[in-house]
């Protein structure tokens, strides 16, 4: 290379260099897209964060959440696994990448990966939402499974379980076992208006006399 080619190249790779947004300036203009709503201008933002910092988990992340907006799971998909690899333990990061896999349609994958998220972790929330895509899959049994082991483990502290159950009973048709799993959600927590109004939705007053305890 002739030395005037060499020393152009040279100050071209300066210019390049020292034309870089500093990472702060691209995460700014990222996360104001994406609380707009702008996906599509967001990603492009993250994805240079994660090619200059692929470390970078929370780039990984928001960009995985802007391409499912914008209908490209399988890129998301790859983000997101990225994501969770360095946080396993996230259930914001967890939800992202099932709704990924539920997005392309890998069923095997996404019940494989929940299953082993709730049993791994005994965690309430994360059988609720095996149980959520059990249903919207027309997976019943599953569903069914699920939502009972959300109540086990909730051991009768909050209602969320005793609800979707029953959102889950009034899916099949039986309205006997919604109300009851109403009538516990009761006697957890008697103020919560959202029992009330759907005990009254099916016809009761809610009352003490309607309380049963908690558990399967």
């Amino acid at each position: 290379m002739s030395q005037p080619l060499a020393v152009l190249t040279l100050a071209s790779l300066v210019i390049l260099i020292g034309c870089e947004r500093p990472i702060e300036t691209i995460r700014a203009s990222g996360d104001f897209r994406f609380e707009r709503g702008d996906y599509a201008a967001a990603a492009p933002e993250y994805a240079e964060i994660t090619a200059r910092y692929p470390g970078d988990w929370q780039a990984h992340y928001r960009l995985g959440q802007s391409l499912l907006q914008i209908g490209k799971p399988a890129e998301a998909r790859h983000a997101l696994e990225i994501a969770h690899s360095r946080r396993p333990h996230d259930s914001h990061v967890a939800d992202a990448l099932a709704e990924a896999m539920y997005q392309q349609g890998d069923e095997t994958r996404l019940f494989a990966f929940l299953r082993e998220r709730a049993e791994s972790t005994q965690n309430v929330d994360a059988y609720l939402r095996l149980a959520r895509y059990a249903v919207d899959l027309s997976d019943p049994d599953s569903a069914k499974v699920a939502l009972e082991a959300a109540i086990e483990f909730d051991d009768g502290r909050t209602v969320e379980p005793y609800l979707e159950a029953a959102a889950f009973a009034l899916r099949l048709g039986d309205v006997d076992l919604a109300l009851r799993r109403l009538h516990q959600a009761y006697s957890v927590s008697p103020r919560d208006n959202r029992v009330r109004q759907r005990i009254r939705d099916l016809g009761e007053v809610p009352g003490p006399t309607l309380a049963l305890p908690p558990g399967n």
